[in-house]
């Protein structure tokens, strides 16, 4: 089933080429929106934060120690105006975020999970727009962010309550790193199952907290063939990165035998490429996973009814 599912994937995305326009159109959307943020805080700190002679000096030199020095110096001064940007550009970006995938992700969560279904034979939930639920599971995982940022917290309180006189700082750091890879893990395993559950929302018809149930259930119940495709997706997506890095890197080193101008031309479009291609596999990665749940679907429906009176048949 692995390798039929990952050949599903690529087959729909082949026949219909539309879907990967349609999730590079919303995925370059929100990070043309990002940033178009991005620059506007900076434009904003620039304004905000005056550098001194001191500073400048520092930053002009090339000693590491004065260099950070002085950017710490900045950052402590400007902490409160930084936190304010940043919450205020989180906050934008998670809204735009939630917009631009709940509409186009839920799109292509139709198409593929319709095409499939048509595909197969099966009869699935009626075509009715569902955004509301799709933009609620997408919240759910802006929200579940919040996970990493326990963990941190948690590994400093854990290093806070067991400070001692003399206390290693690399026994610090290995704690607050340990917690944080623990949320990590407890966050991969959320952030799987709520990028899962539109699937059902389109196959089933089902509200938010029903198919983040049956998410789960399904992680549960294909666990193995999940990783296996995720395995096998990602190993070719990283051959690709790969070869997309060796091929930047050999653009940089010739930069010597070629104008600057086309030395950025080429890492532009080299950046381009891996950006189309990193895309084109998690797409077809998540065709794979709807093909999954789709020819699930199938072996239900092709399983008979059990009969209503069992008892009087038997008699």
């Amino acid at each position: 089933m692995n390798a039929d599912a990952n050949g599903e994937g690529f087959r729909i995305l082949r026949s219909d080429p539309a879907l990967l326009a349609l999730d590079l159109l919303w995925r370059w959307s929100f990070g043309l929106g990002l940033l178009g943020l991005l620059f506007f805080a900076y434009a904003h700190l620039r304004q905000a934060v005056l550098l001194s002679d001191a500073d400048a000096a520092a930053f002009t030199s090339q000693d590491p120690l004065a260099i950070v020095t002085a950017a710490a110096g900045l950052i402590a001064g400007a902490q409160p105006l930084l936190l304010r940007i940043f919450a205020q550009v989180s906050t934008v970006a998670a809204v735009l975020w939630v917009a631009a995938a709940a509409l186009g992700r839920g799109i292509l969560t139709r198409m593929i999970v319709r095409r499939f279904a048509v595909d197969y034979g099966l009869s699935i939930a009626h075509d009715a727009p569902r955004w509301r639920w799709f933009a609620i599971l997408k919240m759910a995982r802006v929200l579940m962010l919040l996970i990493l940022v326990i963990g941190y917290l948690g590994g400093i309180l854990i290093v806070a309550l067991a400070n001692a006189p003399g206390q290693n700082v690399l026994t610090a750091a290995l704690v607050i790193f340990a917690a944080v890879a623990a949320s990590g893990v407890v966050w991969s395993y959320v952030n799987w199952v709520l990028s899962l559950a539109p699937i059902f929302v389109a196959r089933d018809g089902l509200l938010p907290l029903d198919s983040v149930v049956a998410a789960m259930a399904f992680i549960r119940r294909n666990h193995s063939h999940l990783a296996a495709i995720a395995l096998w997706n990602s190993t070719l997506r990283g051959l690709a990165a790969t070869l997309i890095t060796l091929a930047g890197v050999g653009t940089v080193a010739l930069r010597a035998a070629m104008p600057g101008w086309t030395v950025t031309a080429l890492v532009v479009l080299e950046t381009l490429v891996y950006l189309v291609v990193s895309d084109f596999f998690l797409l077809a990665r998540f065709a794979a996973y709807s093909s999954v749940a789709v020819r699930e679907l199938s072996l239900c429906q092709a399983l008979p009814e059990p009969p209503e009176h069992s008892g009087t048949a038997a008699r």
